[in-house]
Formats: structure tokens, C-alpha cells, sequence
């Protein structure tokens, strides 16, 4: 059953757009054709995620009768609203860049077609559709290419909420760049690599053997507690695996490693990695490294974690070039610094082009039934994004080929299919190695599009009345007013 996945906002502009007193020049505006586009403000780039997020929730909309009540009840009376999506199947029309196209901040990546009264209400399906997919995706993305070929582990699941939204995280994060989980029911349900490694707490749990020491026999004398605990998980492991070091102190855990490890062949043999989660991450992981070596174990997987974001990544990999793996936990999107700040802007009505101004630059948005134009020239690499007007002609310099970015995706509940995690992350990585500088990529505005916007503005903001016969304004206020 649907929930009512909608703000208030969008209950009382659409109940409102059923009212005789709201027509425009007789036609009611709830029938009155709209277009919105979907972009987002706040992340350089990101592979487009979310799609069949969005075609779940367009689907899933069939309300039941204690929601609508709910609705008719409202303190603004929203029966017209209710009534209208009692037995809702959305029929309207998307447009959208194919999954996991590489997008750039502020460029249409999808829009919607369909009557105002219920198209203006889809608003936040598409921002929950995206929003996280997106932020973690890039975020991924970004951290991919801070370490090169090096393993990547999603390490996020005990920071995720739930386990739904924690699959999410885990698809968006293979997707972007990542190579597995650790998060079990997402590896099974998306049918990729598991992995992980032994927590603090198993070799806190070989305390006992402070009090009750077993032997080394090679000296005669105890075993520190640790070495147990690594020997034990060697022992249950014997096929390969990782050892955590910093449970008391990374040097001393490094010790006895090497005291577990040697101690047999068939220690010897499991032991194949080891894991550093708290430190300098850099220096201490290449200290191990020295040390592992001189004590005849080469070879060894070195694996960082703790707190990891891209810049960390890009710094471990600097000092310590040795290192092979990153788990990434915290860091991958429940402690970022920018989500993508998906939103939804009017900028079509009844043929006619619309905008927000706003007060600021970064608020205003775009009129008119947009597109996005991708240049790349004869060896194939991107060299630039052109937003212009849907059908435009568009030139760009040193490009030999040009294709429009939003393409159809739903039509009256039928939708494009979308390819498996697999094809859209090899998708993402032959896109990514495309652009030469993905942080300086050009995206600009046409010229049609520049002038219409203009004009809109203009047109906008012009007073065809004499408001000032009308309206009282105190001359310390005068000045934020124009002519």
C-alpha cells in the first residue's frame, strides 16, 4: 500500500488547481499540461542512479481509504485532491538520462510531462528516487579514483538505518566504484562479493588467557592473549584470511601476528592479510609492512580502514603505495560533507516556458523544455556539456559528435528497461575514463536558452500596473524595490 509520499504543499496547490476560481481563461489548471525538470545543486558530478526507485514509486500509488480520509479531513478541506488520486495510475511522461550516466551539477537529468494537478505532487518521488543513489554513487566514484586500481570494501551497513535503505548504499556504492559488501543480504540479493573480516571483540574475548596462559613452545614461556586469539582464527580460517591488529596497540598486535603466523605451516598459509583501522593509517600500515617483511612474511594484503573518505584514500595511497584495500564505512554516506540536493523545478505550463527567479543566482532555474548535449571528439573523449533547448542545434568546439543526454523513459506506466548493477557499473567506469579532467569539465548554456531566460526575466519582473498607487512603502525600505 502507498504511503502518502508527498509535503502538505503539494496536497494544497493540487486541491487548489481543481477550483473553478483557479482556471486559466476557463481551462482548469489541474488539466493544464506542465513540465518540471530534476537536477541537482550540490555534487560536481555523479553517475545518474535511481531509476527504478522512481518507477517503484510512480507504480506503487494506489492509496487507501484511512490516507484519504485523512486528506479529506485536512483543515483545508483537500477532498478535490484526494479524490483525484484515489485510484491514481500515473500517466504522465518521463524523460531521462540512461542509468548511471555521468551528470554534472545543475543539468537536467530527468523531467515529467503530464496534467498540473497531479504532476506538481510527484516532486518528491523523484528527490527520494535519486537523492541518496546519486550522493552515494559519486561519493563512491570519487573514492574510486583516489585509489586507483586498490581494492574498494562497503564497510557502511552498521551505519545505514535499515537494511532496505542499506542495499541501496551497497548497489549505488558498486555501481560508482566499489569492488564488494560487507553487507550479506545486499551481496545476495545483487550477487557480488561478501567480505570481512574479525571484529575487535574476537580477540577481547581470549581474556582468559591472561589469567589461564597456554605455552609457546618455542620459548618455554606464555603466550600473550592475542597471539591465542590470532592463532584460534587462523586456525578457523585456514583457507586465507585478514588480521585486525589494533585491538590493544597496532605495533604489539603486529607482534603477535608474526609470533600466530609462524608458529606452523598451516598458519603460515592463512595468513594472508592484515587490516589497520585507527592511526595515522599511511605510516602505520607501512611500518607493519617493513616489519611483516623482515620477518619473512611478504606478500601480505595490507587493508586500511577508519574513517575514510576520498582525500584520505588519495593521502594513504601517496605515502604508503603499498597498500591494497580500503574499507569504507562512515564515511560513505552517513558523515559526508554534500548530498546531491535533488530538486524538482516548473519550467513549462501549457506550452509556455516558466522559472523561478529567486533572489540569488544559485536558486534561479531554467526555462522552457530543456536538454543536455555531450560533445566528444574523434578518440571519443568528452569535451563538453551544452544545456540547451530540446531539438536545438547545437555546436561545440572540437566536437565531432553531439548526443542529446534525455531520452524517454516512462510512457503511461511503461518504462525503458534498466540494465542489471554489472553492466551499469562497467557503464559508469568506460564513461568516467572518457573525461581528461572531470573536476574542470565545461558545462554551459546555449545561446536560445541564455536569450529565452533573459527575456523571461524580464518579462517577469516588469509592472504593468502602477502598483505604487496601491501600495505603501517607508522610504527606509524603498531601496530593495525597483523602478
Amino acid at each position: 500500500m502507498a504511503a502518502l509520499n508527498f509535503d502538505r504543499y503539494h496536497a494544497v496547490m493540487g486541491n487548489a488547481s481543481y477550483k473553478p476560481e483557479t482556471h486559466l481563461h476557463g481551462e482548469s489548471l489541474s488539466d493544464v499540461e506542465a513540465t518540471f525538470y530534476v537536477t541537482q545543486r550540490k555534487l560536481r558530478f555523479a553517475p545518474c542512479l535511481g531509476h527504478e526507485r522512481l518507477v517503484r514509486m510512480l507504480t506503487d500509488s494506489h492509496l487507501d481509504r484511512p490516507r484519504l480520509r485523512f486528506l479529506e479531513q485536512d483543515r483545508g478541506g483537500l477532498e478535490l485532491f484526494a479524490a483525484a488520486i484515489e485510484e491514481m495510475h500515473y500517466a504522465g511522461a518521463v524523460r531521462a538520462v540512461r542509468p548511471g550516466t555521468i551528470v554534472f551539477a545543475g543539468e537536467p537529468f530527468a523531467d515529467i510531462t503530464g496534467a498540473f494537478g497531479v504532476t506538481q505532487a510527484q516532486e518528491i518521488k523523484f528527490e527520494h528516487a535519486f537523492d541518496l543513489p546519486m550522493t552515494v554513487a559519486a561519493n563512491a566514484m570519487r573514492i574510486r579514483m583516489a585509489a586507483g586500481e586498490r581494492w574498494l570494501s562497503d564497510f557502511s551497513l552498521r551505519r545505514n538505518g535499515d537494511v532496505e535503505r542499506s542495499i541501496d548504499v551497497a548497489t549505488a556504492a558498486y555501481i560508482g566504484g566499489f569492488n564488494d559488501t560487507s553487507n550479506v543480504e545486499a551481496a545476495h540479493r545483487l550477487d557480488i562479493p561478501a567480505v570481512g573480516t574479525e571484529a575487535h571483540y574476537w580477540q577481547q574475548s581470549y581474556v582468559r588467557y591472561i589469567d589461564e596462559p597456554e605455552i609457546d613452545e618455542r620459548t618455554g614461556s606464555a603466550k600473550h592473549f592475542e597471539q591465542v586469539a590470532f592463532e584460534r582464527w587462523l586456525d578457523a580460517n585456514p583457507n586465507g584470511t585478514v588480521i585486525l591488529l589494533d585491538t590493544i596497540d597496532v605495533y604489539q598486535g603486529a607482534v603477535h601476528a608474526v609470533l600466530a603466523a609462524t608458529s606452523s605451516p598451516a598458519r603460515r598459509a592463512a595468513f594472508k592479510g592484515y587490516r589497520v583501522d585507527s592511526g595515522d593509517l599511511a605510516a602505520v600500515g607501512a611500518w607493519c609492512h617493513r616489519f611483516f617483511e623482515a620477518n619473512g612474511l611478504l606478500g601480505l594484503m595490507p587493508i586500511l580502514t577508519g574513517d575514510l573518505d576520498a582525500e584520505r584514500v588519495r593521502d594513504a595511497v601517496e605515502r604508503f603505495p603499498e597498500a591494497e584495500g580500503f574499507g569504507i564505512g562512515t564515511k560513505l554516506i552517513s558523515e559526508i560533507s554534500s548530498v546531491a540536493g535533488v530538486i524538482f523545478k516548473e519550467c513549462l505550463i501549457g506550452g509556455r516556458p516558466t522559472m523561478k527567479l529567486s533572489s540569488t543566482v544559485e536558486k534561479s532555474t531554467l526555462p522552457g523544455r530543456l536538454q543536455v548535449y555531450r560533445g566528444a571528439d574523434d578518440a571519443g573523449h568528452y569535451i563538453g556539456d551544452v544545456i540547451g533547448l530540446d531539438g536545438e542545434d547545437i555546436a561545440i568546439d572540437g566536437a565531432t559528435t553531439i548526443e542529446p543526454l534525455l531520452v524517454p523513459f516512462w510512457t503511461k506506466g511503461f518504462y525503458e528497461p534498466i540494465p542489471p548493477i554489472t553492466k551499469l557499473k562497467a557503464f559508469v567506469e568506460a564513461q568516467r575514463v572518457r573525461f581528461a579532467d572531470i573536476e574542470r569539465y565545461p558545462v554551459t548554456i546555449s545561446p536560445r536558452l541564455h536569450a529565452l531566460r533573459e527575456e523571461l526575466i524580464a518579462r517577469m519582473r516588469a509592472e504593468p500596473n502602477d502598483w505604487r498607487a496601491l501600495v505603501t512603502v517607508p522610504e527606509e525600505l524603498a531601496g530593495k524595490l525597483g523602478g
